[in-house]
């Protein structure tokens, strides 16, 4: 009887040293990566189109070619998309950049990303101090987005001057909503 007691007590002190021992380790580490456009650098943007004056207002256009956003820092800061573009300037005559205007891009999740928070945006006339043409709002956009941006217009007003017109134009992606 006391080997049977003996036994008894052994066994539930072994099962309760195993209930109790540490599990092993099932850690892993998981680095940021970059917020960027792929591949690395903007994309292009080209020049507007000649226009000739006739006495009403001439539209003229550029195109931002189709680029790709990566998320891959692990922050859910968010992020977006600025376009800016300059006046556009001839001497002593100027084309505000008020006249220039774009409709919403078109915006699309590769693979898993999702698209909630994460918007395109039509043009408000602010391009001289930049304009957020996407946005992902904190707590979203992370993975790989595609974007298609809408042509870029130009309207030039009867009182333009003849010449060339330069502008900088310039597009970036900037951590933050």
């Amino acid at each position: 009887m006391k080997i049977r007691r003996s036994l008894i007590l052994l066994s539930t002190a072994l099962l309760a040293v195993t209930a109790f021992a540490p599990s092993a380790g099932a850690d892993v580490g998981v680095g940021a990566g970059t917020l960027d456009f792929d591949p690395t650098g903007a994309p292009s943007i080209g020049s507007f189109s000649s226009v000739t004056l006739n006495g009403t207002p001439q539209l003229t256009s550029l195109t931002v070619a189709p680029f790709t956003i990566v998320d891959a820092t692990g922050s859910g800061a968010g992020w977006n998309v600025l376009l800016t573009v300059s006046d556009l300037v001839n001497g002593g005559s100027t084309i505000t950049a008020s006249n220039v205007s774009m409709s919403a891009p078109v915006v699309t999740g590769a693979g898993a990303s999702s698209l909630t928070g994460v918007a395109g945006h039509a043009s408000a006339g602010g391009f001289n101090s930049g304009e957020k043409i996407v946005t992902a709002s904190a707590g979203n956009g992370m993975g790989t987005y595609l974007i298609s941006p809408r042509l870029l217009k130009l309207t030039v007003p009867v009182t333009a001057l003849t010449g060339t017109y330069s502008s900088t134009a310039t597009i970036a992606v900037v951590s933050g909503p």
